[in-house]
């Protein structure tokens, strides 16, 4: 009987030992003779990745978002991109084989004949013959310790030196608003400034009278007008662009069709004729929350010249003609204080004395305040443009 069971275990792991083996054998990896390519097929494989790669990068280089330009050693033109056909007009066959330097301001075309590689800013010519502002960086194609060419990047930047000349030129105004000179003298310089920064052919700066209850021109120039006090003086009586800005406290640009506008709603009375290529912006004057008057720009012929934009750039400018005003007001003010100090005898000197200490603390409080808001306002518009 144990005979017959240990004869059994033994045929059991026998079986066993063979189901595990015909398993490893099922299972073994199969091992397949390896190609051998021909030398030509190894050739043509590399010559179909070169070119796969040689047409990414030119794709690359076709659509990128930069104004691209390939010369070789000598600066001749071999490709440029489709941004740089769209920024000059150039097509690519048509400049293909010609010197980019020829496309440069003189005085820049050293930078083009030398090593050097930093940033540049110049202009380019276009195919309508206008100047483009552009900024220029260079790099080389370099192989084997050799230049194989040369690859220029272009980026207009027309808009932001605009915005530098924006910055610098209202920086400017608010050094002359704070001029120890009088107001007569501040308010042409200030037009100077402007008109580097926009067209104010047509500029006016209109105060009002409390006493007469009217608008005074302390300065303007109208091509229309000249010197001819009677055709400005209409702006004065009439329920002008000048008497809606006072009434309303806000900022108005105004074309023909608004004008119309307005005359059906009652808002304003004719004053002028207007035509469709009229256009006036204007925005009021403040000193301590207060309107005293109005600051304008007009167009007789162009509908188009001013924006939404230059309304903050006029906002800006008619700051600091208010501040300049106001400054005016309270150096006349304390000097009519001082006097009265002067002319008064033993008796009043203590009253006017104390009149004119309240008056300086009253108004120091309120001009600090005035400059710290205008200062805010002007920090926001600059940051605006930067």
């Amino acid at each position: 009987m144990m005979k017959q069971l240990g004869t059994r275990r033994e045929l059991s792991k026998l079986f066993r030992n063979k189901r595990k083996n015909n398993y490893q054998k099922d299972n073994k990896k199969i091992k397949y003779p390896k190609t051998v390519l021909s030398e030509e097929e190894h050739l043509n494989k590399l010559k179909e990745a070169f070119q796969q790669g040689r047409q990414e990068y030119m794709n690359l280089f076709r659509e990128c978002p930069e104004a691209l330009v390939y010369t070789n050693i000598d600066g001749i033109v071999m490709k440029v991109n489709r941004y740089f056909e769209n920024l000059t007009g150039f097509l690519e066959e048509k400049i293909k084989g010609d010197s980019i330097v020829y496309s440069l301001k003189p005085e820049d075309r050293a930078y083009f004949e030398t090593d050097n590689s930093s940033y540049i800013e110049t202009s380019i010519s276009s195919r309508d013959g206008f100047r483009i502002e552009v900024s220029v960086n260079k790099s080389y194609n370099q192989t084997k310790n050799r230049i194989a060419g040369i690859m220029f990047s272009f980026r207009e930047i027309s808009h932001l030196r605009r915005e530098r000349k924006i910055i610098q030129t209202l920086y400017h105004i608010s050094q002359l608003a704070n001029m120890d000179v009088s107001l007569s003298e501040i308010y042409p310089l200030i037009h100077e400034q402007l008109g580097q920064i926009i067209d104010a052919t047509n500029f006016y700066i209109a105060l009002m009278d409390n006493e007469k209850r009217e608008l005074d021109f302390p300065y303007y120039t109208d091509e229309a007008a000249g010197d001819d006090e009677i055709f400005i003086n209409r702006y004065c009586t009439s329920q002008s662009i000048f008497h809606y800005v006072l009434k309303i406290g806000k900022p108005v640009l105004m074309d023909f069709q608004r004008y119309r506008k307005m005359l059906s709603y009652g808002y304003i009375e004719p004053w002028d004729v207007m035509t469709n290529t009229h256009l006036w912006l204007a925005v009021p004057l403040k000193t301590d929350e207060k309107i005293i008057g109005v600051i304008a720009l007009q167009s007789y012929d162009n509908a188009r010249l001013y924006s939404e934009r230059d309304i903050d750039l006029l906002e800006f400018v008619s700051q600091q003609v208010s501040s300049a005003i106001y400054r005016k007001f309270l150096e006349g003010k304390l000097k009519h204080l001082s006097q009265e100090y002067k002319d008064s005898n033993n008796d009043g000197k203590i009253s006017v004395t104390n009149k004119l200490i309240k008056f300086r603390d009253e108004e120091k409080r309120k001009k600090e305040s005035y400059i710290e808001n205008k200062e805010k306002e002007s920090s926001s518009y600059n940051s605006d443009i930067i």
